[in-house]
């Protein structure tokens, strides 16, 4: 379901039958699923690299927000380390790395939160929408903040969300969350398209 090494989540496209490795980028939208909160699960819809569609499909919070800094042994692989000339498991290098990052106060993803004005601490499963800018790699985001819940939109470079501990200089928000109750979609698509961006020096840098 993910490739640790690559940061990229396996589908299968329906129309061509064929397996697709697609980074957090490509993603369209991602919402919690009813249900059971142990382990929790998330309806994503994605961009797909075979047929140029959009395609639905289901991912673990654990994929989501885990697997790119700690992936399970049995999953994450092994690489050659060049030192010893033998074959290592790559998640306890992960997971070593990610120590090491969390340690020194740089967290894996970050956002600004436009309620609390701050850039905040994030994780992919808050992601709500995600829209490509044409001709770009900078992508819009409707993010809510694992703080005060509240949604804001940011725009960031494909490269903030696809890799961990990685982080725009500065990150591009809008001043303002997103009403309660609203219709997220076309709210976020308006504040997206109306260029009332300010900027924010990301904090978390490291």
């Amino acid at each position: 379901m993910f490739d640790a090494l690559r940061n990229r989540f396996r589908f299968t496209c329906p129309d061509h039958d064929v397996e697709v490795e697609r980074p957090l980028s490509s993603f369209r939208q991602i919402a919690r699923l009813a249900g059971p909160t142990h382990p929790p699960s998330y309806r994503v819809v994605y961009a797909c690299s075979a047929c140029g569609g959009e395609h639905a499909g289901l991912v673990s919070e654990y994929a989501l927000d885990c697997a790119a800094i700690a992936p399970p042994v049995d999953e994450a692989g092994t690489f050659l380390n060049l030192v010893t000339g033998r074959h290592e498991p790559v998640a306890g290098e992960l997971a070593d790395l990610a120590e090491r990052q969390l340690r020194k106060g740089n967290w894996p993803w970050t956002f600004f939160c436009a309620c609390e004005h701050d850039v905040r601490p994030g994780y992919p499963s808050r992601l709500r929408l995600i829209a490509p800018a044409a001709g770009s790699d900078l992508v819009g985001v409707a993010v809510s903040c694992a703080t005060c819940g509240e949604v804001s939109v940011n725009i960031v470079s494909q490269r903030h969300l696809d890799q961990p501990f990685f982080h725009d200089p500065v990150l591009r928000y809008v001043e303002r969350p997103l009403p309660p109750g609203a219709d997220i979609v076309a709210r976020f698509r308006h504040e997206l398209w109306s260029g009332r961006f300010d900027d924010e020096r990301n904090r978390f840098a490291a």
